[in-house]
């Protein structure tokens, strides 16, 4: 008897370094290239079974970094030969074969090669317990993942190539669209360029509206605004997509301005746009004819049409300032996977091993710093992991690490009985460092550190919320004192006559040397 299993292997890439830091690139140089390039590092096995836990023990994972060179250009990273290589013994304890369905994250292409590694710099073995090897075919999927400024986080629900058509949002195939295309041409004198404004009656809940190009975009009291740029003098073929619930000619207001926002000078009315109808899934289609003739991978529209949704359908930065709605924008997020199967009989043990190639954070020219990072917590989804061993080959030095590693000759190892906690990063510098601090992950308490840090922080806010609260008190109760002090002058009590001690501090004189009074009385 066979059962399947949903697994994930996961080379996650995860994009580090600068981009935490806001932006993540700095000023162009005289040659116009950047001094900082974000890399793609790695992650740890994940599985998912259905719901339940995974039943499936990783006896012995074994991680080996090969850091063979330490780039610092394009040119160098393109031909770098760095590579992790991650090796699980997976027994199953059970009395039924199962088959694993793994999907193996390339990720994204990393923003300084010009194209993702080619497959043949990955490899994935599974060898049974009486030596034989195999190399399961590869597939390849792709899902959705947006890319933002903010840094990223992956969970694994939901993210992973789906084999149904995404149909339970908003945008489903039969849902109606109208593409307007504007027919524009801008100003020739006065400014450089000018606004082209697609203005909407706005019901998100009922029609979702985009352009077909980036631009800038915002709604506020029921009002939408999509702009574009044209340049003074120009002739621009302007498109934009409605999606649900159709607008009305009175619902929409479409013209040239001398800038966007509500201030701008409306220059001349937009001519009327040429209207064309058609389904969601039509519109799918056409981009995905200009995708494909980009990635040139063959056939994917199955999971081009999943991450279209995905984008739509998502809190992403990118589309909330720009709505912008084309092929190159879901290219842009696209994340590549390969998927495989792998058997691993009753009671029986499989030893997988994936190769992926290292490509660190190129540093800048005043920080020589090259960074790695490889996710370690989503080995939490297995039954057990017994023992990891991380080795390093490198004739490099290590400057830091999240965990204790000990120096050895050609490297550097590491290991523990268990999954080790936190997440596993390392830098490496071309000169030798005597001591190098290691972060809290690999102390023999961390939870206990962990708890004390937010316990210290839980105890300082709310120190300094009882200040607040208590000098907010202290001030109203002084201006109720102010206050009563200020109605009772004058007043007289049983047997006392409260007389001003200073009767002319609030007297004002006029011109002609009078008192003169406060009040619509005595206002001059």
């Amino acid at each position: 008897m066979k059962g399947r299993l949903g697994a994930v292997l996961l080379a996650l890439p995860v994009v580090t370094g600068g981009v935490l830091l806001g932006s993540g690139r700095t000023a162009a140089d005289a040659a116009s290239s950047y001094t900082f390039w974000e890399g793609v590092n790695g992650s740890d096995v994940v599985v998912d079974y259905d719901g339940e836990e995974c039943p499936v023990i990783v006896r012995n994972e074994t991680l080996t970094f090969y850091i063979d060179d330490l780039p610092t250009t394009q040119a160098e990273a393109e031909q770098s030969t760095s590579r992790v290589t991650a090796s699980y013994e997976l027994y199953n304890p059970t009395e039924r074969d199962l088959t694993l369905t793994l999907y193996f994250p390339v990720g994204f292409k990393p923003n300084y090669l010009s194209a993702p590694p080619q497959n043949v710099r990955y490899s994935v073995t599974a060898e049974g317990a009486d030596g034989a090897a195999s190399s399961p075919e590869l597939t390849p999927r792709y899902t959705y993942y947006e890319r933002n400024y903010f840094g990223m986080t992956f969970e694994l629900d939901g993210e992973l190539p789906r084999s149904e058509r995404n149909e339970e949002t908003f945008f489903r195939p039969d849902t109606l669209v109208t593409k307007y295309t504007y027919t524009v041409t801008a100003p020739s004198d006065g400014k450089e360029a000018y606004t082209f404004t697609f203005g909407y009656d706005a019901n998100p809940a009922k029609t979702q509206v985009f352009s077909a190009e980036s631009g800038a975009s915002g709604i506020s009291n029921g009002w939408g605004e999509i702009y574009r740029r044209i340049d003074a003098g120009s002739t621009q073929e302007l498109v934009f997509y409605v999606i649900g619930k159709q607008l009305g000619d009175e619902a929409v207001r479409a013209g040239v301005y001398s800038a966007s926002g509500a201030s701008a000078e409306l220059l001349s009315e937009a001519d009327d746009p040429v209207k064309e109808t058609m389904t969601f899934e039509t519109l799918v289609q056409e981009m995905y004819a200009k995708a494909d003739a980009l990635m040139g991978v063959g056939d994917f529209y199955h999971d081009f049409y999943n991450a279209t949704v995905a984008m739509l359908s998502s809190d992403g930065i990118d589309l909330k300032l720009t709505s912008c709605l084309n092929a190159a924008a879901v290219l842009e997020n696209l994340m590549l996977w390969y998927e495989y199967e792998l058997s691993v009989p009753a009671q029986g043990s499989v030893t997988n091993t994936v190769t992926a190639p290292l490509l660190p954070d190129l540093p800048s020219q005043t920080n020589r710093k090259w960074r790695y990072g490889y996710l370690l917590s989503s080995g939490q989804r297995w039954a057990d992991v017994e023992e990891v061993v991380i080795n390093i080959q490198t004739p490099y030095y290590l400057d830091s690490s999240s965990l204790q590693f000990t120096r050895r000759e050609g490297g550097y190892t590491y290991s523990k009985d268990g999954l080790p906690m936190g997440e596993l990063s390392f830098a490496f510098t071309r000169t030798e460092v005597t001591t190098y601090d290691p972060a809290p992950y690999d102390d023999e308490t961390p939870t206990r550190t962990t708890a004390l840090i937010i316990l210290g922080v839980a105890v300082g806010v709310a120190v300094i919320a009882v200040v607040i609260v208590f000098c907010a008190r202290a001030r109203r109760k002084k201006e109720e004192r102010a206050e009563e002090e200020r109605l009772s002058r004058g007043k007289t009590e049983e047997g006392k006559i409260d007389l001003d001690p200073f009767p002319d501090m609030d007297k004002k004189e006029g011109s002609d040397g009078e008192e003169k009074k406060d009040g619509p009385d005595g206002q001059a």
